[in-house]
């Protein structure tokens, strides 16, 4: 299994527009991994995770194919992680491709009530050509090839966010975005999986050297993640655990990131990372 993290970056971007900010203008200074789009991943070539407004960008910074992409998780409404509008280029005049293919949409009821709405409106067609899958926390479903369980966050209280555990024969995937702490029963759950192993564990960001442990997560709230994955035996030192989802409020340039990450044996995401396992 192999992870291309498309944007790494929170809801603002990093660097922010209108922000004059020393985070902002350093990360300006210094481009290249430390200018960071919105938040988007892709496992393998089928499954999508977030389709947020940079979703274009991504595909041509880090092509990909379109029509491979069987699958798309999302996993709150916020922007940065969902902008249905472009979702409209999947069906005539905007994209012309085999009638046959189909883009099955993942997510709790506010996001698939977005498109819905949204679509009915303008491209009502796309409805046909993007089935539409209510996710529910800890109800397990088949993706392509893959089986996967919707997990509550610890994040934006008027809907249920979720984020994600992704598993494919013996690989496993944890996109932990945008949460804090995980919840009890987050950790209920994972403890009771004795027969899961992760490969990739992949940790919000947000609050970047800030210890808050509520809505998103920092440095060392993502190693006692770690930790603890590791203490009920979900993790080992096989897995890649990956710091990502990044904020101008959070500090730090690309290196500093990545030094910060280092010191606690964690990693740190950059637009274009691939990484397998």
């Amino acid at each position: 299994m192999k992870i291309t993290y498309l944007g790494t970056a929170a809801s603002e971007g990093l660097p922010a527009p209108f922000c004059t900010c020393e985070v902002c203008r350093r990360a300006r200074e210094a481009g290249g991994k430390s200018v960071r789009t919105r938040s988007q991943a892709l496992v393998d070539e089928s499954l999508l995770i977030d389709f947020p407004p940079d979703t274009y960008l991504h595909w041509l910074r880090t092509p990909f194919d379109f029509l491979k992409v069987t699958d798309l998780l999302v996993t709150h409404s916020h922007m940065d992680h969902w902008y249905p509008d472009d979702v409209q280029s999947v069906v005539p005049p905007y994209g012309h491709h085999d009638p046959s293919y189909t883009l099955t949409l993942h997510g709790n009821e506010r996001v698939i009530q977005m498109l819905e709405e949204g679509m009915a409106r303008e491209e009502p067609q796309i409805l046909e050509t993007v089935p539409r899958k209510v996710a529910k926390a800890f109800e397990t479903f088949t993706a392509g090839d893959y089986q996967v369980t919707p997990l509550p966050a610890d994040h934006c209280y008027t809907e249920k966010a979720l984020f994600y555990l992704i598993e494919k024969g013996d690989k496993a995937l944890l996109y932990a975005h945008d949460t804090g702490y995980f919840l009890d029963p987050v950790w209920e759950y994972l403890a009771s999986r004795k027969d899961l192993r992760l490969g990739l564990v992949s940790l919000d960001c947000t609050h970047g050297w800030d210890e808050n442990r509520q809505n998103h997560m920092g440095f060392t709230v993502d190693a006692q993640v770690r930790d603890r994955l590791v203490e009920l035996g979900r993790g080992d030192g096989d897995t890649l655990f990956v710091c990502n989802h990044f904020s101008h409020n959070g500090g730090g340039t690309y290196e500093e990131q990545a030094a910060r990450a280092k010191e606690l044996g964690l990693l740190v995401s950059y637009d274009g990372l691939t990484l397998e396992f």
